[in-house]
């Protein structure tokens, strides 16, 4: 989840998160700061001593000045704001004006500042503004966080020059940059070009991959190539796999690969092509493709959820999933908590393409506790992968070949790696792990039934890091992060599906380092045409415009167009609209499932005024989701308010920390138990005048979504 970033964040935010290294030591080079009391909004700044301050928040708006003595920042020796900090709940977004001038171009966004018990080092690149600063820099403008109630220590405030690893990513960053674009172009002529041969088909077994193509005439010289995930369609080197072709009269031509003569990696996760071998290397002569069926293990059979009504954020062992009739959820799995390379205690071993890997006893007994109530109650389960950053993992772990080598240390989360043979491998081995042992035909230890790659993916840079990438590179990231899960979950499940997860943002992007979710949505249309087309799904957050506003219905920036800025739920039809498309329809016929994974309405505090509000938004949504054809879930975030969701009350409880009603029912729990039910109506008359309706029908939208082609 994240709250919508406004305006001011579009501008070039870089910095750097050098955890685990200690802050420099002040020398001549290094400039001390200090904040300044007289220069404090919506905040307390209370001086601990010994250069160590405690910030209390008061308001929306809290921001204090860090000055000099006087002596000017000189952004060429001192570029990099350094200080440690300490928080005993999440802080959020982190805003640094430099200079004078208080506007976006002058404005660096730093990605929201978690929980730190301890000293957590925090650097931010002055220098990354989009425009220089001019004049004399004596001063800083911070915005620590965006609401009243947060409470962090600061020590160690100072300008420094850039440590050696700094100074190599800055030094590397404009030749990524650029290498970034070149691989960008290649790509999109890729997925515009037309190939004279054709793969048409390929379709494994647990002995074999066949595959079948058409050569088209063009016989002289074709060979038939294996290109694993983590070859550069585009530039192809030296194939590890090539068998000849020989094409009957008509140009067709079929070829059979055992999996047992490939021992190194997993031929079901390779993609196949024609090609002809160069001068310079090897010429592709079709687009490639990837397995498009294979048997299952067993035939599992498809998830069926009672109702659409779902919940995330509650023990599932609460009273309140059954109280409230729940039918399906979504769980957070954190592979680095899963998976390791070593040896230890608690650690079972297992196999994976000739390697030992191993499984961490404890969090994947706690997974499979939670997995098997949810199948004692019959709910569907969508898994949600998560990988955290490498920080300062050690040597040889498992993280250090999975995690994408690009990715920046600040981003919250990070996209696996599929540059090299070991990182595919190493995310492959933890996939094949949890697709294998939540899809047993005995059900032993539960079921996931679907797999919600990653979070948030339009939000990359924040939730799904890759460091900075062009749409269509990280999108071609992103896609085989789905076949993955695709193609080795449905080895045992053969109804599973993996799903792109997106926030509110469908034509609008607003910071710098994200994307249009509607822009990733076609060009996975565009790669699934070209590479094979395989049973993708949509985990959409139709968060309100504004997440603290719970009156959703008065939505701006949400039209009923397929160009709309936004899709909340005032307009959550044109998502339905976009993904019904006969183009957009897995294999032209099958509509895209979308899961609403993640949404709540907000109450913006206990007042009898905010509650009933909350209530109403729930109300609301569901009512517009009720009539969609391709929506089967909804899950409500959360069950209970909690203190770190950046001062957010989503939850259809009260804190549990609440001086007055701990965990609370909130008049939002009664409206959720009333889906469903004959109570329905009774339950959620008051809400209609509050938005301005004489009864439910009216709120569907019943007219055409527009495209705007037609304007």
């Amino acid at each position: 989840m994240t709250v919508s970033p406004s305006v001011l964040c579009r501008c070039l935010p870089l910095l750097f998160t050098i955890l685990g290294s200690p802050i420099l030591a002040a020398t001549p080079a290094t400039l001390p700061l200090t904040p300044n009391p007289a220069g404090i909004h919506d905040i307390e700044l209370n001086d601990l001593g010994h250069g160590e301050w405690e910030v209390r928040t008061t308001g929306s708006d809290p921001y204090f000045q860090v000055h000099t003595d006087g002596t000017p920042i000189d952004l060429n020796a001192q570029p990099i704001l350094s200080f440690d900090y300490s928080a005993k709940s999440d802080i959020g977004r982190m805003l640094v004006f430099v200079g004078s001038v208080l506007d976006a171009p002058h404005l660096i966004v730093v990605a929201n500042l978690q929980r730190s018990d301890g000293w957590s080092p925090q650097a931010v690149d002055l220098t990354a503004t989009a425009q220089p600063v001019s004049g004399s820099l004596t001063s800083l403008r911070v915005t620590l966080g965006e609401r009243a109630g947060i409470v962090a220590h600061l020590r160690s405030l100072c300008a420094r020059p850039l440590t050696e690893q700094e100074s190599k990513l800055a030094s590397d960053r404009e030749e990524r940059i650029l290498s970034d674009q070149r691989h960008a172009a290649r790509l999109t002529a890729y997925l515009q070009r037309q190939f004279p041969c054709a793969v048409t088909s390929v379709t494994a077994d647990e002995i074999a991959i066949q595959i079948d193509g058409d050569l088209a005439g063009n016989a002289e010289q074709c060979t038939l190539a294996e290109v694993p995930m983590w070859a550069d369609v585009t530039a192809l080197a030296s194939p590890p796999l090539l068998r000849p072709i020989v094409a009957d009269e008509r140009g067709h031509f079929s070829i059979r690969v055992q999996r047992d003569s490939i021992k190194d990696r997993e031929p079901l996760l390779s993609a196949w092509a024609v090609v002809r071998q160069t001068a310079t290397g090897w010429e592709s002569l079709s687009p490639l493709h990837y397995v498009d069926d294979q048997k299952p293990r067993a035939p599992l059979p498809p998830a069926h959820p009672r109702s659409r009504k779902g919940l995330g954020g509650c023990p599932f062992a609460n009273p309140d999933m059954e109280e409230l009739d729940i039918a399906s959820v979504t769980l957070n799995i954190v592979l680095n908590t899963i998976i390791a390379a070593e040896p230890g205690p608690g650690r079972t071993s297992f196999q994976y393409l000739g390697r030992t890997w191993y499984s961490q006893d404890t969090v994947v007994a706690g997974y499979d506790h939670e997995m098997q109530i949810a199948a004692d109650h019959g709910w569907m389960v969508s898994g949600i992968v998560l990988i955290t950053p490498v920080h300062d993992a050690p040597p040889g772990a498992w993280i250090r070949d999975a995690a994408h080598p690009d990715a920046d240390a600040n981003g919250l989360y990070v996209m696996p790696n599929f540059t090299s043979e070991a990182g595919v491998n190493a995310y492959a081995a933890a996939m094949n792990f949890l697709t294998e042992r939540y899809s047993r035909p005995d059900g032993k230890y539960g079921r996931v039934h679907h797999w919600i790659m990653h979070n948030e993916v339009n939000s990359g840079f924040f939730w799904t890091n890759a460091g900075n990438k062009t749409l269509i590179t990280y999108l071609d990231l992103y896609q085989k992060s789905l076949r993955v899960a695709c193609l080795l979950a449905r080895q045992y499940d053969p109804n599973a599906r993996a799903l792109i997860s997106l926030d509110h943002n469908w034509t609008s992007h607003p910071e710098v380092r994200s994307y249009p979710g509607r822009d990733l949505l076609e060009r996975l249309v565009d790669f699934s045409r070209k590479e094979g087309d395989f049973p993708w799904g949509i985990a959409f957050h139709p968060y309100a415009r504004d997440l603290f506003n719970p009156r959703t219905w008065e939505d701006s920036e949400t039209t009923f167009r397929f160009d709309t800025p936004l899709i909340t739920f005032r307009n959550i039809e044109v998502l339905d609209a976009w993904a019904l498309q006969p183009r957009v329809a897995y294999r032209g016929h099958e509509p895209r499932e979308i899961q609403l994974t993640e949404q709540g309405l907000n109450s913006r505090d206990y007042s009898e005024k905010s509650l009933t509000e909350q209530a109403a938004g729930l109300a609301y949504a569901w009512t517009k989701i009720e009539s969609l054809k391709a929506v089967t879930a909804f899950q409500y975030h959360l069950w209970a308010d909690n203190r770190g969701e950046g001062g957010l009350r989503l939850g259809l409880r009260k804190f549990a920390d609440d001086a007055q009603d701990p965990l609370g029912r909130k008049p939002s729990w009664n409206v959720y138990k009333a889906i469903g039910t004959d109570a329905w109506e009774e339950s959620t008359r008051f809400a209609l005048p509050i938005i301005g309706l004489k009864n439910w029908e009216a709120v569907r939208t019943t007219n055409p979504i527009l495209n705007e082609s037609n304007y």
